[in-house]
């Protein structure tokens, strides 16, 4: 007997150790991580800032996390990586927009810069920060790596995209136990509708952003692309096979036509279990009959070596939203159930079935009633289940939905608005029970420069963590702006809230001061970096970050010359 009981002991783990190895934590991007057995609505009141890890660069990347990872001491730089990781040690991994890929130990406190480094690579000189791809100068000095790469851990794996110096993107397979070069790298190239992505023309320059997260399905690696200006931002989606990293396919939403970029404040192309794909364009040309969609929520195929549309869905009013730079794709779509759902610049929801998507319904207006002031309403076809003005200000972080013990929940929060919960039940949404969180930005920030006054850009950045629905454990995590608009000034601090997710008006713990000013304390996690959310991983909150300080500052066509200090925050209980 005694002995039975040592063998049912051996089995019983600490905690469930939980994976992160792509952003928003699935290809339906859920956001979710429901086996989270250590932070709860107790707990969370002893989560306190426990460290920073070394960047050499702003963080605009998810950070992804493996447990167990199994390094020999060999192939470790730092001395307690070398110690703790031959037996497995969770990491946590992250890119910075220098194009350095970390990997840390995600439970140890460094002493050192170095002492818990697992592994490092720099992956070649990065393009500059220039007035032709952030004319505010809030990203300056480097352009490395943007996208969140993916990790395959059945194969070892991590792919990542970084844009490099001669204005050229490389794409990257890298061992995951070492960081060592594994595939690649391959210079990402073609040619859709007589336009080649990259131009030997003289004073040419690649403007356009690899800022979507990779997706990894089915053995292909995905990745889009948009951009800023006319000419340089249509939509780019390249296919490679993981295995060899070989070409497959390319695509646009507007091939050799104008904008339509992918880029989704940074969230992924969906994906779901039945091979189908999802993602949401920028404002641009829209013609169905001629394979143009800008404005769009695209559900594609990749079938015989060719990305196909199998259903699409414009919103009424997207002529509207094409003039007046309200890009439908300024946040990605979320799979849940047999549902997707998505929304954008408008602030407005669109809630359909995955297989039926609502394709489009003109509105009633000729282009001369165009005015930017107010879109107007419209009545979108019946396969749009349900939409509605979900938020104040543009959305940028994807809703998310989560199955709670008393009811199931949808959170999204815009610029200028509070946090938004929509109860879900029997297929539907009950907008009359909304509930939404206390705090809330303050009025929209006076812009210098000659602009026009403009809400706290990003909104929030959101992420859930819970046990299962148990009661008591779900909580919301959201990213917001503390100060201003972190789209045209630089030194926007950035503010790490914790919600109750079965009643958003309860807030549980801040990183900010409560006060009037939200004061610095000695949680505060620095500068934001916008549209990243943060990953909760077994009892640890890790949260990208634009540097630890700087002055509040628009730069208005000048660019900065001094940098602050880079990292990544890690949160977890303190005692």
């Amino acid at each position: 007997m005694r002995i039975l009981c040592l063998i049912l002991l051996s089995f019983v783990p600490g905690f469930a150790q939980v994976d992160v190895l792509t952003q928003h934590n699935d290809n339906q991007r859920s956001g979710l991580n429901t086996r989270e057995t250590v932070l709860n609505h107790q707990s969370v009141r002893k989560l306190g800032k426990l460290w920073t890890l070394y960047s050499d660069a702003k963080i605009m990347a998810q950070p992804l996390y493996v447990s167990g990872l199994v390094v020999s001491a060999d192939k470790a730089i730092g001395t307690v990586a070398k110690s703790k990781c031959p037996g497995g040690c969770n990491a946590v991994i992250f890119a910075s927009m220098k194009g350095t890929i970390y990997a840390y130990l995600a439970d140890e406190r460094p002493q050192t810069v170095n002492d818990t480094l697992i592994w490092a690579k720099y992956l070649g000189d990065p393009q500059n920060g220039n007035g032709d791809i952030d004319m505010w100068a809030v990203d300056d000095p480097w352009w490395g790596i943007l996208g969140t790469p993916v990790i395959d851990r059945g194969k070892n794996l991590i792919y990542a995209v970084v844009w490099n110096s001669d204005g050229q993107y490389r794409l990257y397979a890298l061992d995951l136990t070492s960081g060592n070069l594994s595939k690649g790298p391959v210079v990402v190239n073609g040619s859709l509708g007589g336009l080649q992505f990259v131009q030997n023309n003289p004073g040419w320059k690649q403007r356009r952003k690899q800022r979507a997260a990779l997706l990894l399905s089915n053995g292909s690696l995905f990745a889009a692309f948009g951009g800023d200006s006319t000419l340089e931002s249509s939509g780019w989606l390249f296919v490679y096979d993981a295995d060899t990293l070989a070409l497959k396919t390319v695509w646009s939403p507007t091939p050799g036509g104008r904008e339509g970029g992918i880029w989704q404040s940074g969230q992924g192309l969906a994906a779901d279990n039945a091979g189908s794909l999802y993602l949401q364009t920028a404002n641009g040309d829209f013609e169905p009959g001629h394979q143009f969609y800008g404005d769009s929520l695209l559900r594609l195929r990749l079938d015989n070596g060719a990305v196909k549309v199998m259903d699409y869905f414009a919103p009424c009013n997207q002529i509207f939203l094409d003039r007046c730079d309200l890009d439908q794709g300024s946040s990605g779509p979320l799979l849940f159930n047999e549902f997707v759902i998505g929304g954008g610049k408008n602030g407005e929801l669109y809630f359909m079935r995955a297989d039926k998507l609502g394709q489009y319904t003109p509105g009633p207006w000729p282009p001369s009633a165009l005015s930017c002031g107010s879109v107007p309403e419209c009545q979108d076809g019946p396969n749009v289940l349900q939409k509605w003005k979900a938020t104040i200000g543009h959305i940028h972080g994807s809703p998310v939905f989560w199955n709670g013990p008393a009811g199931n929940w949808l959170y999204v929060m815009g610029e200028g608005d509070r946090l938004k919960a929509f109860p879900f039940a029997n297929g539907k949404f009950d907008l009359n029970a909304t509930k939404q969180s206390k705090w809330v930005p303050q009025n929209p920030f006076a812009q210098p420069c000659g602009q026009e006054a403009r809400h706290w850009m990003p909104g929030g950045i959101i992420s859930v963590s819970s046990d299962g629905n148990k009661p008591g454990t779900g909580i919301v995590w959201v990213l917001v702006p503390a100060n201003g608009d972190a789209n045209s000034f630089r030194g926007v601090k950035g503010m790490l809230l914790a919600l109750d997710a079965e009643d958003v008006s309860k807030e549980l713990w801040r990183s900010q001061g409560n006060d009037a000013a939200l004061s610095d304390t000695k949680d505060s996690l620095g500068l934001l970096a916008r549209f990243v959310p943060p990953t909760i991983a077994n009892g640890k909150v890790f949260v990208a970050t634009a540097g630890d300080k700087e002055p509040l500052k628009a730069w208005c066509g000048a660019r900065p010359q001094q940098f602050p200090n880079y990292g990544l925050v890690v949160y977890g209980l303190t005692h």
